[in-house]
């Protein structure tokens, strides 16, 4: 816990006030100013649909370094969580652990990201005859078959996306 509990403290710095908040989860609290670059591509972030934000989606919001350092801000805070080179998606934190996870699987990130990217696909073979009543046997993962190319790399933890054929994932 702060010594100043959760409520804003105003620092002298530069010749100019500044009012801070405290944000932070558990025992780890961590100062952001308000009204800042970090709190302006929260709200963005938090008002867009869907569960993947590419970094192209954040780029306007200001330069380069600012939008890379507002992106570790919010990875930071476990407001997002890497999945891939320029893939964020939306994480909350797990009352059980006490660490971000993402919101609505990571299944359905990597559908969304899929889409988002505008790569063709559709689901492996395992999943295709579960799906159908070929067979009981549950799939324990979660491949696609690619029909168009995609290069990328999606992971979140031990769990990534599984190219079924290989064939456009080259």
């Amino acid at each position: 816990m702060s010594i100043f509990g959760n409520e804003s403290v105003h620092l002298w710095h530069k010749h100019a006030i500044m009012k801070l908040s405290t944000i932070g989860r558990g025992d780890i609290m961590r100062k952001r100013y308000k009204n800042s670059f970090i709190s302006k591509m929260l709200s963005f972030v938090e008002r867009m649909p869907g569960n993947v934000v590419l970094r192209k989606d954040v780029k306007h919001l200001g330069g380069s370094r600012q939008v890379t350092r507002g992106l570790n801000a919010l990875i930071e805070d476990g407001r997002l969580v890497r999945i891939g080179v320029g893939v964020y998606a939306k994480a909350e934190i797990s009352e059980f652990l006490n660490e971000p996870v993402l919101r609505y699987g990571f299944t359905a990130a990597c559908i969304e990201t899929l889409d988002r990217f505008g790569v063709r696909w559709q689901v492996g073979q395992a999943l295709k005859a579960y799906n159908e009543g070929k067979t009981q046997q549950v799939p324990v993962r979660f491949e696609v078959r690619l029909r168009s190319r995609f290069r990328r790399r999606l992971a979140y933890g031990n769990l990534y996306l599984r190219f079924e054929g290989m064939r456009y994932a080259k």
